[in-house]
């Protein structure tokens, strides 16, 4: 594995990685005059996902050049209810700024028509986010979250990745253990949030137009100290650099391949050096489609309970308990 230790450019002045890799912090230095594609191939975003309880929140701004998406939603995993207001912009990039090159970096990323006001705030401490949307029939949407645990010490799992074009490639940054407060209502689903958990999936790259992965993440508190995992594979050339770690009190582990093993309606994670070993136990299949102009994309998004052990450096064993986390399959074209 190709571990990034110095801060250097993403791509070459052809428009290709430079050193495929991966990173505990943001040392590629991503700069959009260098990409080198067709004006429609550009993909950008970001996602968070808070969960406290069995309640999930979704939201999104990014673009894919020929269309710009805001989105929230928001699913109870018990009843299976979901409720989600958004809007997408065909043929334009609508926000108001671009999108952040470093996702470790302050920045204001904002979206605001009619009847819809989105934007993420990046400070060196915290990360707010908040949507505002009267939707259609009178549907409302209030959000207000703030996270925290935003320290720059913090270890994050970033990775670049290539594909067979050599013009094509993916520098994905995940950041694990948000604590999550603030509000949140769409529609009539109304919740104060305490003590959550978030993450943040921050991606930049020019994909092939058919591809698949499978993604899985999730965080906890174990004796007091933020736990999660963030699990990947299935596109590109990972030769040089897989995107599975685990983190434990804001630390990073690497994995080297993680394999999943179905049993019945569950599953099984392990890797290949018996480091990370979890059984889930399922809870809902947040399974969405979208199909528009000349995208088709399925993802069935797996939560579930996880337990297991990890397995730190010093060769401690550490049990997690039961938590809520997630592995999706997702299949696009776009």
């Amino acid at each position: 594995m190709n571990e990034i230790v110095t801060t250097q450019k993403l791509l070459n002045k052809s428009g290709a990685l430079s050193n495929a890799g991966y990173a505990k912090r943001m040392l590629y230095v991503y700069d959009r005059k260098r990409v080198k594609c067709p004006p429609l191939r550009l993909k950008e975003w970001d996602f968070y996902q808070i969960h406290f309880g069995h309640i999930v929140l979704q939201m999104t701004m990014g673009h894919i050049s020929y269309a710009t998406s805001v989105s929230a939603t928001l699913i109870d995993l018990d009843t299976g209810k979901r409720r989600s207001v958004g809007k997408q912009i065909l043929f334009k990039n609508a926000f108001k700024n671009k999108m952040s090159e470093n996702p470790e970096t302050p920045s204001t990323l904002k979206y605001f028509s009619d009847n819809i006001l989105c934007q993420f705030e990046v400070t060196e401490k915290s990360r707010r986010l908040s949507l505002s949307c009267v939707g259609k029939k009178g549907l409302k949407a209030e959000i207000d979250v703030l996270l925290t645990n935003c320290s720059a010490n913090k270890d994050k799992m970033v990775i670049a990745t290539p594909f067979a074009n050599r013009h094509q490639w993916y520098l994905n940054y995940k950041e694990n253990c948000f604590v999550a407060s603030g509000r949140c209502r769409i529609d009539d689903m109304a919740y104060e949030i305490h003590n959550g958990f978030g993450l943040l999936d921050w991606g930049r790259g020019v994909w092939p137009y058919s591809h698949s992965w499978v993604w899985g993440n999730g965080g906890t508190v174990v004796d007091g100290k933020h736990f999660g995992f963030n699990i990947g594979w299935g596109f590109g050339n990972t030769s040089a650099a897989t995107e599975n770690m685990f983190f434990y009190d804001n630390k990073a582990y690497k994995l080297g391949k993680v394999e999943e093993m179905q049993i019945g309606d569950d599953y099984r994670y392990t890797d290949d050096e018996g480091r990370f070993v979890f059984d889930v136990e399922m809870l809902y299949d947040n399974y969405t489609t979208t199909k528009a102009v000349i995208v088709n994309n399925s993802c069935h998004q797996r939560f579930g309970l996880w337990c297991g052990y990890v397995v730190l450096d010093d060769g401690q064993r550490l049990y997690v308990p039961p938590f809520l986390a997630f592995c999706e399959h997702a299949k696009n074209h776009w």
